[in-house]
């Protein structure tokens, strides 16, 4: 249990890996805050196609605010008007960028799976997309891998835990298998006959 939770027992032999990996990490964020700050209001806005306030209020009503609280983890909840939206982006591009950077990784990563969670959960039809809890699901596991401290280069005093690295090739991998299933069993000819590549 050691090997795989204390991170003084973490894989030293991943940091270089681990930099690169959340440097990444970080311009996949900003990529989806970037692209949201366009479409968001015209998507969850007060005059969008399914508005998150309205959403919300049916939430609230149908289980209460304190489970709906828990059935839709968002910051919308305090409010879910058009600068709110534009606000929530913009902070989810900053705190990315500042990841990439490799500046206080931890907290930054919190920040942006706070924002990407908080639009998620109120988008409705609209974050049903795999690529959305796949992005939610590496932000969460990547919290428990990068290095603690405000500055910490490659992280060296922290390696990261084992636990964390196998949950992430875990989902890079059922990333991989699931979409090659997906194609083969979609009937595609040139998938069938292994010819598409």
């Amino acid at each position: 249990i050691r090997w795989l939770f204390d991170p003084e027992h973490g894989a030293a032999d991943r940091l270089i890996p681990r930099w690169m990996f959340l440097r990444a990490l970080g311009a996949i964020y900003f990529s989806a805050f970037y692209s949201l700050l366009f479409q968001i209001r015209g998507l969850i806005g007060p005059q969008g196609i399914l508005p998150a306030n309205e959403y919300l209020q049916a939430v609230a009503q149908a289980l209460g605010r304190g489970r709906g609280l828990w059935f839709a983890p968002t910051v919308l909840w305090i409010s879910s008007g058009p600068h709110m939206l534009t606000a929530l982006c913009w902070v989810g591009m900053a705190a990315s960028l500042v990841l990439a950077f490799n500046l206080w990784p931890r907290g930054m990563l919190l920040v942006c799976f706070v924002c990407f969670l908080s639009f998620v959960a109120a988008a409705q039809d609209f974050s049903g997309y795999q690529s959305d809890g796949m992005l939610l699901e590496a932000g969460f596991v990547a919290l428990f891998f990068a290095p603690s401290g405000l500055r910490p280069g490659f992280g060296q005093n922290s390696p990261p835990m084992r636990a964390s690295l196998f949950l992430l090739q875990w989902e890079w991998f059922r990333i991989y298998f699931e979409s090659g299933v997906a194609k083969i069993a979609g009937g595609d000819p040139e998938w069938r006959h292994f010819t598409a590549m």
